[in-house]
C-alpha cells in the first residue's frame, strides 16, 4: 500500500466513489455487523488501524494547542482558514517527530 494514495476513514465517511475516481485507497476498520467476532485477518487489520489512529490523535493534539483553533472563528475571516491550518500543520510537521527514526521502514 502506498500511503500517499490512501486515506483512513471511519464507518460514517461515505466517500468510496470519490476515492475510487481519484485512485485513493480507503482504509476503514472492519465492523462486526451481524457477526459475533472478527475473523483473524479482520482482527489483525483492526489492531493495525487502531495503532495508527493513536498517532493521528497525537497529531491532532499538537494542532489543538494553537489558540486560534481553540476559539470561535469569526465568519468574516473564513477565507483565511485554509492558510491558517496549512501554517499550523507546517509548524507541527517541523516539531519533534511522532515516530522515532527506527519506526520507519527502509
Amino acid at each position: 500500500m502506498n500511503s500517499s494514495n490512501a486515506i483512513m476513514v471511519d464507518k460514517g465517511f461515505l466517500i468510496d466513489d470519490l476515492c475510487m475516481s481519484k485512485n485513493i485507497q480507503i482504509i476503514r476498520p472492519p465492523f462486526l455487523k451481524n457477526k459475533i467476532q472478527f475473523s483473524k485477518s479482520e482482527a489483525l487489520l483492526n489492531k493495525d488501524i487502531a495503532s495508527a489512529r493513536v498517532h493521528i490523535e497525537r497529531i491532532n493534539q499538537r494542532l489543538k494547542v494553537y489558540k486560534i483553533l481553540q476559539n470561535k472563528f469569526i465568519w468574516s475571516h473564513n477565507y483565511l482558514a485554509f492558510d491558517i491550518i496549512t501554517i499550523i500543520s507546517g509548524i507541527c510537521n517541523l516539531s519533534t517527530p511522532i515516530f522515532a527514526n527506527d519506526k520507519f521502514p527502509v
